[in-house]
């Protein structure tokens, strides 16, 4: 009989074993698998963060960009309104010179005010009314022939 128990024994540590191996392996297939994960994982978090990093960079850029077409925009917009009052300031002047005229040439003198003879003076000086006499107005004579 002992030599019985010995076998029971022994097969009862032979399975035990088996057991142990069979668990080992599969405690070490468990923990490379995880280790494959958690490489899976890092790699997929660095790719993340790479993948941030250059947003900024492309948003960065893109505000710089924006940033300066909008000053340009303004700079443009500050010289056009400033060029718009003055346009509208001297229409406003002509406007005044053109109802003097018309006053004048009907023969209405008795209207024009003593404010308006100013008008009247500056009309007659404009530089506008002759032309030929800008420095803009170029003529060259070669043999006798005006050129413009």
């Amino acid at each position: 009989m002992s030599s019985r128990k010995i076998n029971v024994s022994s097969s009862s540590e032979d399975d035990e074993m088996k057991y142990a191996m069979i668990t080992d392996e599969k405690k070490r297939k468990r923990m490379i698998s995880n280790r494959e994960s958690a490489r899976r994982s890092r790699m997929k978090k660095e790719q993340h963060i790479k993948d941030l990093n250059d947003q900024i960079t492309y948003f960065t850029t893109k505000k710089v960009e924006m940033v300066k077409k909008m000053e340009e925009i303004g700079q443009r917009f500050v010289a056009f309104d400033s060029e718009n009052r003055a346009l509208r300031m001297h229409g406003e002047e002509l406007k005044k010179r053109l109802e003097m005229l018309e006053k004048m040439m009907h023969g209405n003198v008795s209207e024009v005010e003593e404010e308006d003879d100013r008008f009247v003076m500056d009309i007659l000086q404009d530089p506008s009314l002759k032309p030929w006499l800008q420095p803009s107005f170029h003529s060259n004579n070669v043999d006798g022939i005006y050129q413009f």
